[in-house]
């Protein structure tokens, strides 16, 4: 077999969702080792319940944590990036190159020898506490839908020095930084243009100039941790090359906080040295869909926890694909393909019964979910729900089923009758072709709003939002990704299922 050349991305702000954590200390053995080596090292910078969340079934989501404790959310994002690498290189993955993304940087270094999970989890805590101290005041971080250029002469146009463009992504978004009243009049702008805008999970306004005073303050906190030599070639979006041995790790770190992330220029610039598959090391799949917008010649991008499937499952997959081109052994995942062929389709070959359980497993398994609640509900007396949640109300969602659940995980069923299905569609057609400025007849039930469409998260997102205004729906759980919901008949059955005032 050819050798294959093999990135491994590690993603920073909003790569997390609450059983990202679980999912793998529950299936990998070698993740536990490197949680409680990163927990004894964040315990006395951080404190025991900031450190014991990392531990807990469901770790809270990425919302309350931002509200009552971004420093436990950074770790938690580091620490998913950390464990996830560990199950890779222990089934037998041998990068190429590691590239971090913003906070994933340090995941980056620490996956490459360079500091040791316990020093990455202090460098970490040692950031938060920083940006804690130095009293950034009112900013955050936005998603604009254009490119750099475009961005920045909007930038220009409202003149605020403190405020700029933290993150080149691709051609169809840029992340802006820095103070909150100068980005909500680019907003207001933005709207104006019709140009998506949209604020981001984070709880600071990293790679702008506000994070002067914190930079200082976090380049003496981690100046006497020492590094090692590199084991494996890190290349840097944000200095724009490779690290070397005998650059000051600390100290470039510390300057991250105010210079800019060229994310598109890094993963061209690898995909144009043969790079063909990037593997993303964390929770969900962002750096893969931008991965797969930036590179023009065809990739392979692997992501490895997703929750609506459950994380441990995807992981597994993504094993099964790396050893499909020879980057892991045969079998690493455990798995699953193979075992499920058997077991249900014994009859398929074993190409075709792949290839459809890359595109539809997450659908199966959500039907699967489905059968098991009615299943538990039929168990119940009559009125009362399953004990854990309605067939709408689970977790995770369904491929069909609710996008949002009440506390307990139920959802007011509408009689299928009370809707004409085809007159909703109908209605999210018009939505969105007056949103996106496409004819409505382009939008059918099928269509996927980004393979076919090129609607990215951003927009999806914000569409949702609008759809749920519109028709009523209570709020959606955070840890489900709008890419769950991308076509307008999954839309409509959610709307159906939450319950929607039609």
């Amino acid at each position: 077999m050819p050798e294959t050349s093999i990135a491994v991305l590690f993603p920073g702000q909003g790569a997390f969702y609450g059983r990202a954590l679980a999912d793998l200390r529950d299936e990998f053995p070698e993740v536990g080792p490197v949680l409680a080596e990163i927990g004894d090292a964040a315990r006395p910078l951080l404190g025991d319940r900031a450190v014991d969340q990392l531990f807990a079934t469901r770790t809270p989501d990425t919302e309350q944590l931002l509200r009552e404790a971004p420093e436990a959310l950074q770790l938690a994002i580091y620490a998913v990036s950390t464990a996830t690498y560990a199950v890779l290189r222990a089934r037998g993955l041998r990068p190429n190159v590691l590239i971090g993304h913003s906070l994933g940087e340090i995941a980056a270094l620490v996956a490459a020898g360079a500091f040791t999970p316990a020093e990455g989890a202090e460098i970490v805590c040692h950031r938060s506490i920083a940006l804690r101290e130095a009293g950034l005041g009112d900013a955050y971080m936005a998603a604009i839908g254009t490119d750099a250029d475009r961005a920045q002469r909007l930038v220009d146009l409202v003149g605020d020095p403190l405020t700029g463009i933290a993150v080149e992504n691709h051609a169809g978004q840029t992340v802006l930084s820095g103070r909150a009243e100068t980005l909500d009049t680019i907003g207001r702008l933005a709207a104006v243009l019709k140009i998506d805008f949209a604020r981001l999970k984070s709880p600071y306004a990293f790679h702008s100039p506000l994070l002067g005073p914190a930079a200082e303050k976090f380049a003496a906190r981690i100046a006497d941790i020492r590094q090692r030599p590199l084991e494996t070639t890190v290349h840097s979006p944000i200095i724009g090359r490779a690290y070397e041995d005998g650059d000051r790790l600390t100290e470039l770190l510390a300057g991250h906080f105010t210079a800019r992330v060229r994310f598109g220029d890094t993963v061209r610039e690898l995909a144009g040295t043969g790079v063909s598959v990037f593997v993303e090391s964390g929770a969900l799949d962002a750096l893969s869909r931008i991965t797969g917008r930036i590179v023009e010649s065809p990739v392979t991008t692997v992501p490895t926890l997703l929750p609506e499937a459950g994380g441990a499952a995807v992981l597994r997959q993504a094993l099964d694909r790396l050893a499909s081109v020879g980057a892991v052994a045969a079998g690493a995942g455990g798995s699953s393909a193979d075992q499920l062929r058997a077991a249900l389709l014994s009859d398929v070959p074993a190409e075709d019964f792949e290839a459809f359980w890359n595109g539809r497993g997450v659908e199966v398994r959500a039907f699967a979910r489905e059968a098991y609640l009615t299943y538990l509900g039929a168990k119940e007396e009559p009125g009362v729900g399953a004990a854990n949640g309605s067939l709408g109300g689970s977790a995770n969602g369904s491929a069909n089923g609710s996008l949002n659940g009440s506390a307990n995980g139920s959802v007011a069923a509408v009689p299928a009758a009370a809707v004409d299905r085809d007159t909703l569609v109908r209605q999210l057609a018009d939505i969105y072709a007056e949103a996106l400025e496409y004819p409505a007849e382009v939008f059918e039930e099928a269509t996927d709003l980004e393979a076919e469409l090129g609607v990215d998260s951003v927009k999806q997102t914000e569409l949702l939002v609008r759809v749920g205004n519109r028709y009523e729906l209570p709020p959606r759980p955070s840890d489900v990704r709008p890419a769950a919901y991308n076509t307008l008949g999954k839309i409509a059955d959610l709307i159906i299922a939450s319950g929607g005032s039609v």
